[in-house]
């Protein structure tokens, strides 16, 4: 009988000990699972916390990926460190809640508490349904993010613009430069900046950009960015065309004509012709004249007189003065 006792109790504790560890449905066999991520990774930008890793291309069998449906993304914060609770899902059917960039897939959270600690960890999952192995842990202390910059101005130029802001001590900017209505995950500028102004370059005339300028503070070992100030350019044409050359006046009977070498820029718009009489000039073209030769009609009763050209673009950029061709009228 004694026995009998012993061989049921030592089934019972076969059974507890085998049964310990197990959550909810065990993973299928035979099927390839997602893994391999080690570069979870956070960062400060626009006052809330951007996580980011790489999408994972092989299995944990070394097999290609296939059957990624998305990630299931786990947070520990506040005192209950140690204690993951799921944060968020991010299912590739939906596509919402999350950006793509390089290979690399991003998500924020912006409800975190000044003073906390988080962490998070990922799991990938399949369309069947099986869940890789976790990630690596990121976590972070929560400290307030700096406000916006102040006096953010611009001032628009030939294909290019110049933000300038006051610049505070002990800190650094970032400059984000929208496009259309996508959120800018990356600086336009290529480094933190630590003067107070940017030069954005490359820019097309007469269309409007929106920038916005970013403080960034080092705390805790990490750089983090506080929300911004926002403000619309529009680059403008401000270089002129090339001056007109080879001008030339001759006289004709009681005409004169001019000509010069034609203009090839490919925002010409066309010339216009002066006449200098002494000291004084005159425009004798009532619109912008197209041609690279003129006849003057009203010539003036004078012994001298000179002519000039300039070239304007369709901005209205007037050019230099070409050089000025003198012609005798009356011997």
């Amino acid at each position: 009988m004694q026995k009998k006792y012993i061989l049921i109790f030592s089934i019972i504790i076969v059974l507890l000990f085998s049964a310990c560890g197990k959550k909810g449905n065990p993973m299928p066999k035979g099927l390839p699972l997602a893994g391999g991520i080690s570069d979870l990774a956070g960062e400060v930008k626009d006052g809330v916390l951007f996580l980011s890793l790489t999408i994972p291309q092989k299995n944990l069998d070394g097999s290609e990926v296939k059957d990624l449906a998305g990630f299931r993304v786990f947070k520990s914060c506040g005192t209950c460190m140690g204690t993951f609770e799921p944060f968020k899902t991010i299912s590739f059917e939906e596509e919402k809640g999350y950006t793509i960039y390089r290979g690399r897939l991003y998500i924020y959270d912006d409800d975190l508490m000044n003073g906390y600690e988080y962490g998070y960890k990922v799991y990938p999952y399949t369309k069947k349904g099986t869940r890789g192995d976790p990630s690596n842990i990121f976590t972070i202390k929560w400290e307030r993010p700096p406000e916006p910059p102040k006096n953010v101005s611009v001032v628009p130029n030939d294909g290019r613009v110049e933000l300038r802001w006051s610049k505070e001590e002990g800190y650094f900017y970032n400059v984000y430069r929208y496009d259309g209505n996508t959120y800018p995950l990356f600086t336009a500028n290529p480094a933190r900046l630590s003067t107070d102004f940017f030069m954005d370059s490359g820019l097309t005339n007469n269309k409007k950009y929106t920038y916005e300028v970013r403080k960034v503070k080092e705390i805790g070992g990490i750089f983090r960015e506080g929300e911004g100030t926002k403000i619309e350019a529009t680059p403008v044409d401000k270089t002129s065309p090339r001056q007109p050359e080879m001008v030339k006046a001759v006289k004709k009977g009681n005409l004169v004509s001019i000509t010069w070498k034609e203009n090839t820029e490919k925002d010409f718009a066309g010339y216009n012709i002066y006449i200098v009489i002494g000291s004084k000039k005159e425009k004798i073209n009532r619109e912008r004249f197209k041609e690279n030769s003129y006849l003057d009609k009203k010539v003036p009763d004078e012994r001298y007189v000179s002519y000039y050209v300039t070239a304007l673009d369709e901005a209205g950029n007037e050019s230099e003065p070409s050089q000025e061709s003198i012609i005798i009228l009356k011997e």
